[in-house]
């Protein structure tokens, strides 16, 4: 006996099924054990603690006021923040100090004070407060 009788005579779909599903049991257990990784590696790793951000002196000046909510005041609180900066100043200058004294949103705040004018563009890439 040969060929294909011999393969089902002695079993052989049935090993042949068996040894596919093993495979494939196999396969699915090291992609799920390789997702979690992260999560097993994170239980032998010491956390650093983040350090406490500590609110600047004119972020506290006007404790009730939303950020966002009275453009005028709030530009006058980043420009005394950033009179160090001088007349003209790039925006990345401007976003490091920002992000430096943990106000909140520097992106967004930025943005929203070039689109309401109190931040113009003063060329070659500088940027300057308006003056009232």
């Amino acid at each position: 006996m040969t060929g294909m009788d011999a393969i089902t005579a002695n079993n052989g779909w049935a090993m042949a099924v068996t040894g596919a599903i093993i495979v494939m049991c196999g396969l699915s257990i090291l992609s799920f054990l390789i997702s979690q990784l992260h999560k097993i590696i994170a239980l032998f790793e010491k956390k650093p603690q983040a350090p406490t951000p500590r609110p600047s002196a004119a972020a506290s000046e006007k404790p009730g006021l939303l950020i966002l909510d009275d453009m005028a005041a709030t530009a006058r609180i980043y420009q005394s923040i950033s009179a160090c900066l001088g007349e003209k100043f790039e925006l990345t200058k401007l976003y490091q100090m920002f992000n430096k004294e943990s106000l909140p949103h520097p992106h967004l705040t930025i943005r929203t004070l070039r689109e309401s004018g109190y931040l113009y563009p003063a060329g070659d890439g500088l940027f300057s407060w308006k003056t009232d």
